[in-house]
């Protein structure tokens, strides 16, 4: 079985409920105590903490609105594995709409969409917390390295105030 783009850091994944979708902030670093407290006095949910799994995924246009590819077989039968999907889907979703993008699905299964599922206009995004509920992390706050597709789907909170952190968050 193919498995989906991961990366692995130390910290916490706060959560807030923002329309259909559980949208959350990572947060790293020496102050991540300081940044949870500050952050659930704010309203967000404590979703893990400690050693976490990140994983790269996709936005849905239709429920349940995240996705993990791992490999694509486009139209003409040729197959793509691993961090290339992303640029494939990129690339060719519009131009071959039926090809097959397989992954696993919001519930952590094996699953199937077909490329014109993918809104692949809003990128690669993170996705971490438990496999059966993940959520969908729009930001972080902290530094920690990461590679660049992972840091690229992220948007840094400049501002450790929980108000600017949780505007980020509803506003991706």
């Amino acid at each position: 079985m193919n498995k989906p783009l991961t990366c692995h850091v130390e910290g916490a994944i706060l959560a807030y409920a923002v329309g259909d979708l559980r949208k959350g902030v990572l947060a790293v670093g020496p102050q991540v105590e300081e940044f949870v407290d500050a952050l659930v006095k704010d309203g967000a949910q404590p979703v893990t903490q400690g050693a976490l799994t990140l994983r790269l995924g996709v936005a849905l246009y239709d429920r349940p609105f995240l996705f993990l590819p791992h490999s694509v077989i486009d139209e003409r039968g040729a197959a793509f594995q691993g961090d290339i999907v992303f640029d494939w889907l990129r690339a060719m979703a519009y131009d071959m709409p039926r090809s097959e993008v397989f992954g696993l699905n919001a519930r952590g299964r094996e699953d199937q969409v077909f490329a014109r599922d993918v809104d692949v206009e809003s990128g690669p995004v993170v996705v971490g917390g438990p496999d059966a509920a993940p959520v969908y992390v729009v930001a972080r706050i902290g530094a920690v390295e990461l590679t660049p597709r992972f840091a690229s789907a992220l948007k840094e909170c400049v501002s450790a105030d929980p108000a600017a952190v949780r505007k980020v968050v509803e506003a991706a």
